[in-house]
């Protein structure tokens, strides 16, 4: 890649954050905008060296039509290497095999909780890890939910509706199931992320 001036790197910059943060290209007046370049040509200049550099890539006659040469990957992105079975050979892979975990963080309201405590092991869920929550008041049978109980304290337990009742599993078959007539539900577990 080409050195770049200030102005063009400070331009360059600004696409980039344009086009990856709100998914399209400013326009040649909002770049001449941002940087207080009055004349469109002056703005053109910039862009056409940015192209000429390998940078950019523009559709003439197309006011948004300015491209990344090598766009980000997005965050929610990691490299896939393929399945890994131990004792076998290494996987074989493409070098633009990506696995997407965006899924993770779609749905409307989700949030997340870092876990303490060592009793959600029959959930497989470890003191340390970081639960994705799907904020809503409602839950279907079996759902693993985060839940204030009567008491005013935070659980992490399964939920079934009953006749007249909530019935609360905390998935360890040796542990009695606790009903109560009412609970407040803070959402729904949807993913679980544990670091080593």
């Amino acid at each position: 890649m080409q050195t770049l001036t200030l102005r063009q790197q400070e331009i360059y910059d600004y696409l980039k954050d344009r086009i990856v943060n709100r998914g399209y290209g400013p326009t040649v007046r909002e770049i001449g905008s941002q940087f207080g370049i009055k004349s469109p040509n002056g703005v053109m200049c910039h862009l056409k060296a940015l192209e000429k550099k390998g940078l950019i890539s523009r559709e003439s006659h197309m006011s948004r039509a300015i491209q990344l040469s090598d766009p980000p990957h997005a965050v929610t992105e990691l490299p896939y290497f393929g399945l890994l079975e131990i004792g076998k050979s290494f996987p074989s892979y493409g070098p633009d095999d990506r696995l997407d975990f965006s899924d993770l963080f779609s749905a409307s309201g989700s949030c997340c909780f870092r876990v303490r405590g060592s009793d959600l092991e029959s959930e497989n869920i470890a003191s340390g890890d970081t639960i994705v929550v799907v904020r809503q008041p409602t839950f279907q049978d079996g759902d693993l939910t985060v839940i204030v109980c009567e008491n005013g304290m935070i659980q992490i337990q399964r939920l079934y509706q009953e006749k007249m009742r909530i019935r609360i599993e905390t998935g360890l078959k040796s542990d009695s199931p606790v009903y109560v007539k009412s609970v407040v539900v803070i959402g729904i577990v949807a993913s679980v992320i544990r670091q080593y």
